[in-house]
């Protein structure tokens, strides 16, 4: 949408990439955030959190225009993950975020994610996956299963 296609255009881009699923409801509405942001909860900070707790806004709402606007204003759009402890409990979103180009989570593009992490001891550490192919995406699902699998 960035570069000036249509929502449905650019959906079904993503959809011959791989990245969207053919029904992918779950993937503009932010489930699918949604349910990898719990799984990192779930295991990096130990705190139970099933995907229905995390506050959700999907992509679907974008208008093409707001896209372009945001990108010529060097704040692109970006569907940000955010998990933060408050004390005993653990506040999870997902939500589109207007990210200033100054912030690593701009250059994310194409199929590349970024995971930022502030802890104690680094106050800002990042880590960037570079657009994972198809073989990098089995091996993440199959470890997956079976970790699910030996639980």
């Amino acid at each position: 949408m960035e570069k000036g296609l249509s929502f449905d255009g650019s959906l079904a881009g993503a959809q011959r990439l791989g990245i969207a699923e053919t029904d992918a409801s779950y993937d503009i509405d932010g489930w699918d955030a949604a349910v990898k942001v719990a799984a990192l909860v779930n295991v990096i900070m130990g705190v139970r959190l099933p995907p229905d707790k995390v506050q959700r806004q999907g992509i679907r709402e974008l208008s093409t225009e707001s896209v372009r606007a945001a990108r010529n204003a060097s704040t692109p759009y970006k569907l940000v993950c955010q998990a933060r402890r408050e004390g005993s409990t653990v506040n999870a979103s997902v939500r589109p975020e207007q990210i200033p180009l100054t912030d690593p989570m701009a250059l994310a593009s194409g199929t590349s994610s970024i995971i930022h992490f502030e802890t104690d001891i680094f106050p800002g550490l990042t880590i960037t996956e570079e657009n994972p192919g198809l073989y990098a995406t089995a091996y993440g699902m199959l470890a997956d299963f079976i970790r699910a699998a030996g639980s």
